[in-house]
């Protein structure tokens, strides 16, 4: 886990990629990305795998605050913009979205803006960390067992105080020292992170408990009113806008507004982003009703096909063996007759005529004698 520190400490590298300079080179590949943020001098040591492939991982940081914090990288396979989140919290901030998604930092809201940046891994995920460190999130709640429990050992009993409200809703101490880890540290504190919610969660996930979490409770009472005079009440009443003035102006309505925007933003977001893959959604699924009639038309061949295969592999039916055979044999006697008549009118050699004729009526006779063995065997 790094801490923020001086500008001076921090490597040129990352220094340049936080000030949003812009390689000249495009089309960068994914095996690229994934080194420039495994590999990255300020990240490396804080950064691990959370998931069975290569598409999500942790990167653990600390802000000017001291409060620990998980940035979540997910860089899918098949697309091209990473997207983050902050992980293990639930919190406020203008680049944070109702699921905690980093929605505030431009080059990675759309594959376009993530194309035309020319920026790499590494060098965006330091850019976003580094703003979160100077610009800490309001925490209002740890989800994350084991991120509290790193919080506790970093800060003492901070995190118990922040459960039995005695401590600021912020999760902040302004007055604590900024601390600067080294690298034996930061692998220390990585590895008592534990199994850092490894489950296979896409990061845009958000339940309704988790939205339930953040409606705030009904008000036991107003202490505004406590100070009003019985006829500023009573006017209050009267007065239909003065009471919905009133009413706005509340922390607990104040909220509400807050995450019915952040939610609102979070289905337009959502929304956009599923039109970006319309025209893909559409050749795609032009394909594959291509496919459909092409795998209909090489079945029906098939199933004909496989229809004439049963007719010429499956055994004969005996009736129709023995009609077929009773023809034929009918026929080589009519045959056998036409070579005599023909020798009695016409003459010719005796031999070849016997030789004729006895072989058209062998054929007679094997002809009959199989279909009677065929009756008989029925």
């Amino acid at each position: 886990m790094f801490s923020w520190s001086k500008p001076a400490s921090v490597p040129p590298s990352a220094a340049s990629s936080a000030a949003g300079q812009r390689r000249s080179s495009s089309g960068i590949g994914r095996d690229v990305h994934l080194s420039s943020y495994l590999n990255h001098p300020v990240l490396k040591p804080s950064t691990r795998k959370v998931s069975v492939d290569d598409t999500i991982y942790d990167t653990v940081f600390q802000t000017t605050s001291g409060f620990a914090l998980i940035i979540r990288v997910y860089l899918p396979v098949h697309t091209t913009a990473p997207s983050f989140t902050l992980h293990g919290v639930r919190a406020t901030h203008d680049w944070l979205d109702i699921r905690m998604k980093v929605i505030g930092y431009s080059p990675i809201l759309s594959d376009a803006s993530w194309k035309t940046s020319n920026l790499r891994l590494g060098d965006a995920v330091y850019a976003v960390i580094h703003h979160f460190q100077l610009n800490p999130p309001t925490v209002m709640e740890i989800t994350d067992v084991n991120l509290k429990r790193l919080q506790e050992s970093l800060n003492g009993d901070a995190a118990r105080r922040i459960e039995n409200q005695s401590a600021p809703p912020a999760y902040q101490r302004p007055n604590e020292p900024m601390h600067v880890s080294n690298g034996r540290e930061n692998h220390r504190l990585v590895q008592s992170m534990g199994n850092v919610s490894m489950q296979q969660q896409s990061p845009d996930e958000v339940t309704d408990e988790e939205v339930h979490t953040l409606i705030p409770a009904i008000p036991s009472s107003f202490p505004q009113l406590e100070s009003m005079t019985m006829s500023q009440v009573k006017d209050l009443l009267d007065n239909e806008s003065s009471f919905e003035d009133f009413i706005q102006q509340t922390s607990e309505v104040a909220t509400l507004n807050e995450l019915k925007q952040s939610i609102m933003s979070a289905n337009v977001d959502a929304a956009e982003a599923n039109l970006l893959h319309r025209e893909k959604v559409e050749r795609q699924t032009a394909e594959l009703d291509s496919l459909g009639d092409d795998l209909q038309m090489k079945l029906e061949q098939f199933n004909k096909l496989d229809q004439e295969r049963v007719a010429l592999t499956s055994p004969p039916d005996l009736n129709a063996t023995i009609k077929d055979l009773n023809h034929v044999k009918k026929e080589a006697y009519r045959q056998s007759e036409a070579i005599a008549d023909d020798w009695v009118e016409s003459g010719g050699d005796v031999g070849d005529f016997v030789k004729k004729f006895m072989e058209k009526r062998a054929l007679y006779h094997t002809r009959a004698a199989k279909a009677e063995r065929l009756s008989m065997s029925m």
